[in-house]
């Protein structure tokens, strides 16, 4: 068994360290980079991440009062107009919803609906917007908007369940039979692991629809396979968002399909191990990687899926509580 609970204190005074004075506004960096082209103020990215983390590991304050400013910090970031959330460098729908997503867990939403997503509303220019992903050489990055505009419409209140159903039946149409991936003859031209990252997104909207996945025994099939021919990243010597998609994916799509359970089970105890053990080398006080909150925030989904489907493996004070189990997108 991992013992992870002075790790968890650690991620909690980091997040403390992030916050710039007033309740819910928080820088994602301390430091600035070499190029200097990091935003040390507050952000959605730094506010949301501090929230994530704080559920995630059972530290957010139960004060109203606290958790009211905690919402109205999030919700400042709101274009009225538009009613998107905007970060220069990611995609609208990203970081409309990854800051919805935030608000969520405070129990609050977002204060207008998603204006300027309504261009997307019918069934014919959602099925445009997916249609123009770049399927073949950027599944991984075209999931930000494949999947976060379902996560947009959805938190924002602008997505009717018709406009649901036009989502998935889109989505049931274009998996690929043999291997459960999406977008079926579109799978060359990118890493197998981008196609893998991609699947995930994807995923973990079925799992908060509670909709069947198209293809789940082949999915499973391709995981595993992957993951024995090395497509994978080394979880010993990497740490970053490949480690939720990878174990979040494989986890969730062996309980759909049903089979192969102990060798998934190996497979994440080996994904564990190699997390872990980079972790518990890092000095909390001077890893970059540990003080950016967005790939702190990425590291704790990580081990909260794995603390799940490893019953007994890790040690925490709280149970790890993982945000795709009360809404979707990362």
């Amino acid at each position: 068994m991992h013992d992870l609970r002075d790790f968890i204190r650690q991620a909690e005074a980091i997040v403390e360290r992030h916050k710039l004075g007033e309740t819910g506004r928080y820088t994602r960096w301390l430091t600035q980079n070499a190029k200097g082209d990091r935003d040390l103020g507050a952000t959605p990215y730094g506010c949301a991440n501090a929230v994530n983390i704080l559920y995630t590991i059972g530290a957010l304050p139960a004060d109203l009062t606290q958790r009211q400013a905690f919402a109205e910090a999030l919700q400042a970031f709101q274009d009225p107009d538009s009613g998107l959330f905007v970060s220069p460098g990611s995609y609208e729908t990203h970081t409309t919803a990854f800051v919805s997503g935030a608000l969520v867990l405070l129990g609050a939403k977002p204060l207008y609906p998603a204006e300027g997503f309504r261009q997307y509303e019918s069934p014919e220019a959602l099925a445009a917007l997916m249609e123009s992903i770049d399927w073949c050489g950027a599944p991984w990055l075209g999931s930000h908007v494949g999947a976060g505009i379902y996560a947009s419409m959805l938190l924002t209140g602008t997505a009717a369940d018709d406009w649901e159903d036009a989502y998935f039946a889109w989505l049931d149409a274009n998996a690929d039979p043999e291997t459960g991936l999406w977008r079926t003859g579109m799978l060359e031209g990118a890493p197998l692991f981008h196609y893998l990252a991609s699947t995930f997104h994807y995923t973990f909207n079925y799992e908060h629809a509670r909709r069947a996945l198209p293809y789940p025994e082949a999915l499973l099939d391709t995981c595993i396979r992957a993951y024995r021919d090395g497509a994978c990243i080394d979880f010993a010597k990497e740490v970053g968002w490949a480690d939720i998609d990878f174990a979040y994916l494989l986890a969730r799509v062996q309980r759909r399909a049903g089979t192969r359970f102990s060798e998934t089970q190996q497979i994440l105890r080996e994904i564990a191990d190699g997390l872990i053990g980079q972790l518990l080398r890092m000095d909390p006080d001077t890893s970059e990687t540990l003080n950016d909150l967005n790939t702190l925030f990425a590291i704790v989904c990580a081990l909260a899926v794995l603390q799940d489907a490893l019953p007994g493996y890790i040690r925490t004070s709280r149970p790890l509580k993982l945000v795709l189990d009360v809404r979707p997108f990362l």
